[in-house]
């Protein structure tokens, strides 16, 4: 964050080369407030509930995987519209059956 300014408040500034490039195979854009599952969902085998919602499981061996076992999710695109603590919340979950999945 760069100095105060008359007020106090600090912004954002841009440190060059900063920049970090990592490879995927997708990106999930994670903002709004109603499940918008891509059409490549059906491809891999990620159900859905009648809201569009994926269907993933807290209480299973590896929280938050969902029909797909190699795909986790959590958050709004699981529960709907809810607190951004719970997505946090079930975002450390989800890692943490990924770890497991992955037995790391």
């Amino acid at each position: 964050m760069g100095e105060p300014d008359a007020k106090g408040r600090r912004r954002a500034e841009m440190i060059p080369g900063s920049e970090t490039i990592i490879e995927c195979d997708a990106v999930i854009v994670a903002f709004g407030f109603q499940p918008n599952p891509p059409e490549w969902f059906k491809d891999f085998d990620i159900q859905v509930n009648d809201w569009n919602g994926v269907i993933a499981s807290d209480k299973s061996l590896y929280p938050f995987q969902t029909t797909n076992p190699k795909i986790f999710s959590g958050g709004d695109m699981v529960r709907g519209s809810s607190l951004v603590v719970e997505a946090i919340a079930e975002g450390r979950a989800a890692g943490e059956g990924i770890l497991d999945f992955l037995d790391v």
